[in-house]
């Protein structure tokens, strides 16, 4: 089932994570219908999170060294600054290597 992504209106917690209001959060339709109801969430019309993800990476500036790791990868919390939502080691992670794999 496709995930979408929804604006938060009041505090959630889902799946061991909690988000603040006007924080976004990508869920399947099944798991959204609940929280649509209660009007704790709404739905948006944002780009998946893993392609904003991939995009932030391609905005950082790449002579900035701050903004990345010493192994080559970027910075979570330079993505996060850019998306505006935390981005993890793994969605990091998973998006550098479809980028990586992409330049062949």
């Amino acid at each position: 089932m496709a995930k979408k992504i929804y604006s938060v209106l009041s505090p959630v917690e889902f799946d061991h994570q909690r988000y603040e209001i006007g924080a976004e959060i990508e869920l399947e339709e099944v798991h959204a219908e609940g929280l649509l109801g209660v009007n704790a969430i709404a739905s948006s019309n944002q780009p998946l999170r893993a392609e904003r993800i991939a995009s932030a990476i391609a905005a950082l500036d790449t002579e900035d060294s701050n903004l990345w790791l010493r192994d080559g990868k970027p910075s979570a919390e330079a993505i996060a600054a850019i998306t505006g939502f935390v981005v993890s080691a793994a969605e990091r992670n998973e998006a550098w290597a479809a980028i990586v794999a992409a330049q062949g």
